[in-house]
């Protein structure tokens, strides 16, 4: 099918017949689901499916993402049946046009109710695909700019299906940016699941459908935790994402890079993930500027304090999520895939002794001179202060009887590759793989 496509000039991105503009007809705030505002977010938590596409700029998009430019440069798969899309909008001017376009900002911004600003290119149409197929060239044979109306029936078992309390596609989990925007390219009509459920303060999670063709949602999934129901009666389920942050002086996001690093092209991630943060800390400054510039003098210096250590905090971020190449390199080498040290890490705290086993390493046995040894110390002070703490799986009040250690200081800043590092240095790494 794809050959057909091949020799296809992509259209020219075109508002007038690609966009199909309607605001959601509902948005939940945070304090409609019971959830505390923090620092870094803002009011709306998601919105219920909402027009974005017509069907002129889903056939569109979907030439876009199976042209043989985007195919052989983005295309990957995790497993079986998935095929994912990176890294598009390099290879694709539509794809890129029409995320950028001033209509499609605006439209996306209203919906959250603040600017948005789209954090870098290569997180522009971050593409799933579920379809037919052990391998890509498998999987890319079933794709067609028509999306498919097939049905797959539906057995009882699927009928049965409880996202709450089976598998899902993706299991609760923070992203990793502050916002994202899911647009589905695929026929849904038989579609049984594909809805996202969000965790309420109350702990009744929110059920929000998935969108049909064309349509899409607003999440603030980098602070309101989530997860995605599995999709079954339909013969292919596409969706596109793209991640933003709130473009609002003085508004810090809470990105991580931690599940980027495992399937991205390491070099351009970082590259793009250190000027989206260094331009973040420019503007700051600049608006600080300005700010002072307004004034003969200076009398209120707890402002430029603060300012000071927002800007501290932000870097040393930055900096703490670039784990060196050798190094994931060397661990993917000895440990295997860094995601399963989420789950060691739960067994590791079941062990007998564990409270030993972690104080046989110290700074001096131990990545010796690293900053993350300060980092620990910072988080205890900040525990004993009864202070909450920010993670990469959410915000916490540390609540064990135990002491905060390292392991859970890996966790928090979402490094699980050096946590297997650490893991084997306390001796735990082989008693929970044994």
């Amino acid at each position: 099918m794809i050959s057909r496509l091949e020799e296809t000039v992509q259209e020219v991105f075109d508002p007038k017949i690609h966009l199909a503009c309607e605001p959601p007809t509902k948005k939940f705030t945070l304090e409609d689901l019971n959830l505390q505002p923090s620092p870094t977010s803002t009011k709306i938590a998601a919105t219920l499916p909402f027009p974005i596409l017509s069907l002129e700029g889903v056939r569109a998009y979907r030439r876009a993402l199976f042209s043989q430019e985007v195919l052989h440069h983005c295309g990957g798969s995790p497993a079986p049946g998935t095929l994912t899309l990176r890294n598009a909008a390099l290879y694709s001017t539509f794809i890129r046009d029409f995320w950028s376009h001033p209509d499609t900002m605006q439209l996306l911004s209203d919906a959250a109710d603040v600017p948005l600003k789209i954090v870098m290119s290569t997180e522009i149409g971050h593409t799933n695909i579920q379809t037919k197929g052990g391998s890509v060239s498998e999987m890319v044979s079933q794709l067609n700019v028509e999306p498919q109306t097939t049905k797959v029936p539906l057995t009882e078992e699927d009928r049965a299906y409880n996202p709450l309390k089976g598998s899902s596609i993706i299991p609760w989990h923070y992203d990793s940016y502050p916002y994202v925007c899911v647009i589905m390219l695929s026929d849904t009509d038989g579609m049984l699941g594909g809805e996202t459920y969000i965790r309420t303060g109350d702990g009744v999670p929110l059920k929000v459908e998935g969108p049909k063709l064309g349509w899409g949602v607003v999440l603030q999934g980098g602070e309101v935790e989530h997860l995605a129901a599995r999709s079954m009666g339909v013969m292919e389920r596409i969706s596109t994402i793209t991640s933003f942050c709130a473009d609002v002086p003085g508004k810090y996001d809470s990105s991580y890079i931690t599940n980027l690093r495992w399937y991205s092209d390491r070099p351009t991630l970082y590259k793009q993930w250190t000027e989206y943060r260094l331009e973040k800390m420019k503007r700051e400054i600049e608006h600080l500027q300005e700010h002072i510039a307004l004034s003969p003098t200076l009398s209120d210096v707890t402002q430029v304090q603060k300012f000071a250590q927002d800007q501290l905090s932000y870097l040393k971020r930055t900096a703490r999520q670039l784990i060196p190449f050798e190094d994931c390199e060397s661990i993917a080498e000895k440990y295997g895939s860094a995601r399963s040290a989420f789950n060691l890490w739960e067994k590791a705290q079941t062990l007998d002794g564990f409270e030993e086993h972690v104080a046989t390493v110290t700074p001096r046995t131990w990545q010796q001179g690293c900053d993350l040894w300060t980092d620990l110390i910072e988080t205890q002070l900040a525990i004993q202060a009864g202070k909450t703490i920010e993670s990469q799986r959410g915000r916490f009040k540390w609540s064990k009887e135990r002491q905060f250690c390292m392991g859970d200081e890996l966790l928090r800043q979402g490094l699980p590759e050096i946590l297997l590092s650490w893991l084997d240095a306390t001796g735990m790494y082989a008693l929970v793989t044994s």
